[in-house]
């Protein structure tokens, strides 16, 4: 059987004995052969092999957020404790402050962060147990992979919102802890930016190393698998986002007619263009239905 590392290397001999330059017939049917030279059709080759572990441009992260608060925290419904996360490195006391509150929904579709926060987002757990990431290849040496064991427990899983604006290395945490049962994401699939990158040539960069949830699980390009799946397009993204940000109640993101307003016109006109935000209504629902499920079972 052929190692990865020899299928490589067998790869890019074969590319660079098929892809010699054209000559002859050859440029006539492959006229653009003659813009590339043999490490560029390699690197092409490579990329088509292995999407997003072979990159045409810089790997970067663009973390900046507008807001001025690592994270903001609203009352919803049902004793519920929506979060929103901006900074992930710098929300951890807003995140401590809440850790065990039984109702939770932590909103992540608009975070983009370098850390993997493995100790901030272990504290969410449903059991006692350290928390370890794997890596593959070469990682930075600051990145952080082991978290101690909490020393407070959840009752119930947490609701995490995302999308694939959720991105960075905290992903792979994400997916131990919805493996393990502590959190119940909602959404679409992470970016899956968990792989780190050596530059190779002037214009492409190769994956060098990747933090892993475990050795066998690689998330690089695919991302974190939400438990509950909700597609959403951009217009949606959009205005989850902005609509929140600009001052709008986040009732009427869900859809809740009794919203406060400054007037009623105001609320009037608001309510012909306001649309509720999809996955945030999901995640309200299965609380609602988690706590149904509690009562029940206490009669």
């Amino acid at each position: 059987m052929m190692s990865v590392k020899q299928f490589l290397s067998t790869t890019m001999v074969c590319a660079a004995v098929t892809y010699q330059p054209a000559q002859g017939q050859d440029a006539t049917l492959f006229p653009s052969l003659r813009d590339y030279s043999n490490e560029a059709i390699r690197l092409h080759g490579l990329a088509a092999l292995f999407p997003d572990r072979v990159l045409f441009e810089q790997p970067q992260l663009e973390i900046h957020s507008e807001s001025r608060v690592a994270a903001r925290v609203e009352d919803l419904p049902r004793a519920i404790k929506y979060i929103r996360l901006y900074r992930l490195n710098e929300a951890k006391y807003v995140l401590a402050e809440f850790q065990t509150h039984s109702a939770l929904i932590l909103d992540l579709r608009f975070l983009k962060s370098n850390y993997t926060a493995v100790d901030t987002l272990s504290a969410f757990a449903t059991a006692k147990q350290a928390k370890t990431l794997a890596t593959v290849g070469t990682v930075p040496a600051d990145l952080s992979i082991s978290g101690e064991t909490s020393s407070t427990v959840r009752d119930f899983p947490a609701i995490v919102l995302c999308n694939r604006e959720t991105a960075g290395p905290f992903e792979a945490v994400l997916h131990q802890l919805q493996a393990a049962g502590a959190i119940i994401a909602v959404g679409e699939s992470t970016a899956g930016r968990t792989g780190f990158y050596t530059k190779a040539s002037a214009n492409a960069w190769i994956l060098c190393g990747e933090v892993r949830p475990d050795s066998d699980t690689s998330l690089v390009g695919v991302g974190f698998e939400p438990r509950i799946q909700l597609e959403s397009d951009a217009k949606e993204n959009y205005l989850s986002y902005h609509l929140y940000e600009a001052g709008t109640d986040i009732l009427q993101l869900l859809g809740n007619e009794d919203s406060s307003s400054d007037s009623d016109q105001a609320s009037e006109a608001d309510s012909g263009i306001i649309e509720p935000d999809r996955i945030l209504q999901r995640g309200v629902d299965i609380i609602s239905a988690l706590q149904i499920l509690q009562q029940q079972t206490e009669l």
